[in-house]
């Protein structure tokens, strides 16, 4: 009997050592796999909240140092940071020693809650404080500090080379409206335009600027969709051109276009923002000469008298012959309209014709178009521009008008540039004639134009079409 219970305490204590065994072999097995664990989500930390392989925080790790502060009763200076107002490093891989350094030496000297390098050219940088109240004022100064600290030098492929910044900056509270880093984010960009023009490489945000700009680009974005998909979205009125002996019976007509929008913007509003697009400029062009052209047809077809119609292009649309090849193909089944049809050519702060805008004008005038120059005296472009064959009118710009406001008020300029355009022999159009002293006054010179308020209000097609008719 008791070798019966020896056996069985053999047996027991024999299985006691096995487990004793298998236990400390998983557990070391559990702590290799929970140490690998542990480096594997290091490593993912490290690439998430790192540049690579190196110890210089990204944009990550400074969102998730700010969001981890009460923002109820913090306020915080966010700034971005252009390392060099021309580009100084062209990688971050190439340069990890250099911008390592430098990231070390900013975060000495600023001490700032939280930096992090944003890609090879930029920093953002905050910090924090639970004093609420902000100013403009504030803002400046402590953009100016952050410049003051910035390392003046760095290396840069083995030489020490000088380093400029622009700052942009903001400061908000728990209680504002910027609630999400990723908003700030898109304000800093923004700023940083105007932070790159400033002297001083310096500029806080403005937020009705900001507004005003993304207001700017919603309109744009619509009128883009407008041009290039909804052309019957713009519809033409036409303002009459008098002579001066006779404002019963106008003697031509301007084009203005104008689009159909839910915020009821006019040209003033709508034109500027594609000025410096010239793709869009020109679409809008043939949609406009189209309107012009099918309704001078109609007129011709109807036996009606024709009048020349006015628009407007600008000097750029000359240096390729993309408008001319398309006027081609609009008066191909009527050339003879194109006799009706004149282009004024937008002045503007520069109105220098190239070889190219030359020679497009000659060809226009071949196929019978007339042109004119539009705003007259805006700049100070060179006055023999009025020798110039292919023009044959000449728009005076309305400033010089505007002076003249009483019976006894004077317009000398105006006097020397009606004369310098008679002495060239070309029609003579004064625009922005708006009351009954400045009509006198243009009154006195034989065979002039006017075009304005005073003598009529632009008319809807429907209007120009009576009133032609009559």
């Amino acid at each position: 009997m008791n070798n019966i219970y020896l056996s069985i305490a053999i047996v027991i204590a024999a299985v006691s050592v096995i487990a004793l065994i298998r236990t400390n072999q998983l557990r070391k097995k559990d702590l290799k796999v929970l140490k690998e664990i542990k480096k594997a989500k290091e490593a993912l930390s490290k690439s998430v909240l790192y540049h690579g392989k190196s110890d210089i925080p990204n944009y990550m790790f400074f969102m998730q140092r700010l969001l981890k502060v009460e923002r109820k009763f913090s306020r915080f200076h966010v700034s971005l940071i252009k390392l060099g107002k021309t580009p100084v490093f062209d990688s971050i891989e190439g340069n990890l020693d250099s911008l390592s350094e430098l990231f070390r030496d900013i975060s000495k000297s600023c001490q700032p809650y939280a930096l992090a390098l944003h890609d090879s050219d930029f920093l953002v940088m905050a910090f924090v404080t639970h004093d609420t109240d902000s100013n403009q004022q504030e803002a400046q100064a402590k953009q100016l500090d952050i410049l003051e600290k910035l390392p003046k030098q760095v290396w840069v492929n083995n030489t020490q080379v000088p380093i400029d910044y622009a700052i942009s900056s903001m400061s908000l509270t728990g209680q504002s409206s910027l609630y999400g880093i990723d908003k700030v984010q898109r304000r800093l960009t923004f700023s940083m335009k105007y932070a790159l023009e400033a002297e001083n490489g310096a500029f806080v945000h403005n937020e009705k600027l900001y507004q005003a700009e993304m207001y700017r680009k919603h309109v744009l974005l619509k009128l883009m969709n407008s041009i290039s998909f909804n052309p019957d979205d713009f519809y033409l009125v036409f303002q009459p051109i008098f002579k001066t002996s006779n404002l019963d019976s106008p003697r031509r007509y301007e084009a203005l276009v104008r689009w159909r929008n839910t915020k009821n913007l006019g040209p003033k509003m709508f034109m500027p923002m594609i000025q410096d697009k010239p793709e869009l400029q020109s679409e809008l062009t043939k949609i406009v000469v189209n309107q012009v052209y099918s309704m001078l047809k109609i007129k011709l077809e109807a036996r009606e008298k024709l009048k020349p119609i006015h628009l407007n292009i600008s000097v750029s649309m000359l240096e390729n012959e993309q408008l001319l090849d398309y006027l081609k193909k609009v008066i191909r089944d009527t050339p003879s309209i194109a006799a009706f049809i004149t282009f004024e050519l937008t002045e503007g702060n520069e109105f220098n014709l190239s070889d190219n805008a030359h020679n497009t004008l000659r060809k226009m005038s071949n196929l019978g178009f007339s042109f004119a120059i539009d705003d007259f005296g805006k700049s100070s472009a060179d006055p023999s521009i009025l020798n110039s064959k292919y023009f044959n009118s000449v728009k005076i710009d309305k400033a010089y008008i505007s002076d003249v406001q009483s019976k006894s008020d004077q317009a000398p300029k105006l006097e020397a540039i009606v004369q310098i355009a008679k002495e060239n022999k070309k029609t003579v159009i004064v625009e922005g004639v708006e009351n009954r002293h400045q009509y006198e006054y243009i009154k006195r010179f034989p065979n002039i134009y006017i075009q304005g308020y005073y003598a009529s209000v632009p008319l809807t097609m429907n209007e120009f079409l009576s009133n032609e008719a009559a």
